[in-house]
């Protein structure tokens, strides 16, 4: 491998801006498409000192697709010459999981899945195997990404659209992992006035006009206000009022039914009791008993009518009979509306146990998007916590291997710094929690591990894609942006990083500074922190042939104190360097031949060293 790291600067040579306390070997590339042996070739090729692999496929791999291989498709063989090659030239390495895996609850079209939980899981099992075999430990980095949410929910100074307070879509999901609703913040619930009564019961209020009810209708912000009162989150309130049409609806025809039920099981036993009489006086006078069963039918309003006179016939000839036949069907009947009516009970109770009922103690299994999802993928990086802590024991690691949850797009949950931070610290307690139970740990040593075992991934051209929500200025975005740093770093919370640029809309992997991500005040606080972890470039936007050189070349001219490629904060051809080469402004005539680099060249280091 060509070294070209180090803090050496001709005594000769002038700093011409001040320098970030970096040098190129804090400086990593990483190679997240395509066979991890052919990439670490490439990259060391390229003057690389760390090299991050990562992977594209899913499930069952594919040597055929750079996109289909997975880390498990890596025998054991080229694992050793993986780890080999990286040992040999100098190099350290670090593991990106399957980029297509997002997010760890299993978030899927309308639910979340516990299957689709337990593959991303499994996914990321192979990567850190994978790590523990090549890099022998370090970061295993893991897309978040755990459930969609809006902008605005990031804070006052972010807005997708206008008015998305008001029509973005939220949802609720319930103990089965099912999205329930998805509603809008401008959705009014009607709700019918009631007034009290001089002998103090409730009824709706009626307009003396029109003989209608008169509604009040609740819009979210009234919910907004409940909930800070009831400590409950307002759209699990505006879902409860939402519901209640129906839970009413049910326990009106509860009450329908049951009340039609009892009045059937009233008639049941009257005609039993007639039935039992009549068939006592038969056998004394069955012609009394008849004439007595035909006037109990009629009385009853069960005798047919004359209008049918097959069937009148049959009733005059044989009354008994019929009254015993009328009883049956009076049964069919009361098992039909105590059916309807157990059914309308079910339905409430349901409701009930979804929505919740303060009267009847019932607190309601209905959840907000985050209060179910946050926890199950937070139990999920707790446990492949909990394994790389396993594999780095059972291998003997000497690096330290943690699970690396990264911020990626604004628009899913985790991508927020704040949120990062999080889902971070919420699978550290439940990593730590099940170390004190399963593994016997005192709590302080279990906080410890869990910590060293899980911290995020701040990808900064991620991080800088909320500037296109943004409602201020540059400058108060870069505000923003290095007050999040700060926070997330106090809190111990980052402890890999991704570096690439664009210009705030999507991630396009830009050369650093050829975007506007605030690129070196990052650094700074970063170094400042004391973080030791490489800095990954992501290439992606370079051009055919270039991404790995480019970026590479770009990184470090704009944040490593390389002495070839340093070339200042803005400034890209050697003219625009004040005091360049021995104070000369143009390009020295002998730099000519194999001693300029085109990284397409077969044979141009200034060493002689062939590239292959």
């Amino acid at each position: 491998m060509v070294d070209f790291g180090g803090d050496y600067w001709a005594g000769t040579r002038q700093k011409p801006i001040e320098q970030i306390d970096l040098s190129t070997k804090d400086v990593g590339i990483s190679m997240g498409i395509g066979d991890p042996w052919t990439s670490i070739k490439t990259a060391v090729t390229a003057g690389a000192s760390h090299v991050e692999l990562g992977f594209m496929g899913m499930q069952k791999g594919s040597m055929g697709s750079p996109t289909s291989i997975t880390p498990e498709i890596i025998g054991k063989t080229k694992r050793e010459d993986i780890r080999q090659f990286a040992k040999i030239n100098n190099v350290t390495l670090s593991t990106h999981a399957s980029a297509n895996v997002m997010g760890f609850a299993g978030l899927r079209e309308d639910r979340f899945d516990e299957n689709a939980a337990a593959h991303a899981v499994f996914e990321v099992k192979r990567a850190v195997d994978f790590a523990a075999d090549t890099a022998g430990g370090g970061p295993v980095v893991i897309h978040t990404g755990e459930f969609p949410r809006p902008i605005c929910e990031a804070g006052t100074d972010f807005k997708a659209f206008e008015e998305e307070e008001k029509k973005a879509l939220w949802g609720l999901v319930d103990k089965n992992g099912k999205i329930r609703t998805m509603l809008t913040r401008d959705y009014k619930v009607p709700r019918v006035k009631m007034k009290t009564n001089q002998d103090g019961t409730e009824v709706p209020d009626i307009d003396p006009k029109t003989g209608d009810y008169i509604y009040e209708d609740m819009e979210y912000k009234q919910f907004e206000e409940l909930a800070k009162e009831k400590n409950i989150p307002a759209e699990k309130l505006f879902f409860k009022e939402f519901m209640q049409k129906e839970r009413m609806r049910a326990s009106a025809e509860k009450k329908r039914w049951a009340s039609m039920a009892d009045d059937t099981m009233k008639q049941l036993h009257m005609v039993e009791k007639m039935e039992a009489s009549v068939k006592a006086l038969a056998e004394k006078d069955k012609d009394a008993a008849d004439h007595t069963a035909r006037l109990y039918a009629e009385q009853m309003k069960m005798a047919p009518s004359r209008e049918d006179p097959e069937e009148f016939k049959k009733f005059r000839d044989n009354p008994i009979a019929f009254l015993e036949k009328a009883k049956e069907h009076i049964k069919r009947d009361y098992q039909y509306t105590s059916e309807n009516s157990i059914a309308a009970a079910r339905q409430e109770r349901e409701i009930d146990l979804e929505i919740g009922n303060d009267e009847k103690g019932i607190t309601g299994s209905i959840k907000t998007l985050k209060e179910f999802a946050l926890g199950k993928s937070a139990a999920n990086i707790a446990e492949l916590g909990m394994y790389a802590m396993k594999i780095e024991k059972e291998k003997g690691l000497k690096t330290p291997m943690f699970i690396a949850p990264e911020n990626v797009f604004p628009e899913s949950y985790g991508s927020h710094p704040r949120e990062l931070k999080e889902l971070v610290q919420e699978a550290r307690a439940k990593m730590a929690e099940k170390l004190v139970t399963d593994k016997h740990m005192d709590k302080e040593a279990a906080d410890k591990a869990a910590e060293e075992h899980i911290k995020a991934t701040f990808d900064i051209g991620h991080a800088n894609t909320w500037r296109k929500y943004f409602k201020g200025d540059d400058k108060e975005f870069k505000e923003w942006f290095i007050k999040q740093t700060k926070d997330l770093l106090k809190n111990n919370i980052i402890g890999h990083v991704h570096i690439a640029d664009n210009f705030g809309y999507y991630d396009e992997h830009l050369t650093p500074g050829e975007g506007n991500v605030p690129i070196e005040e990052f650094i700074k606080e970063v170094t400042k922190a004391g973080l030791k972890d490489k800095m990954i470039i992501e290439p992606g936007a370079q051009g055919e042939g270039e991404s790995i050189y480019g970026s590479m070349f770009g990184a470090w001219a704009k944040i490593a104190s390389s002495p070839i490629y340093r070339v200042g904060n803005v400034s890209r051809s050697w003219t625009d360097v004040s005091g360049s080469y021995f104070g000369a402004t143009h390009t020295p005539r002998y730099m000519t031949g194999g001693y300029l680099v085109d990284p397409k060249s077969e044979e141009n280091w200034w060493s002689g060293v062939p590239i292959e």
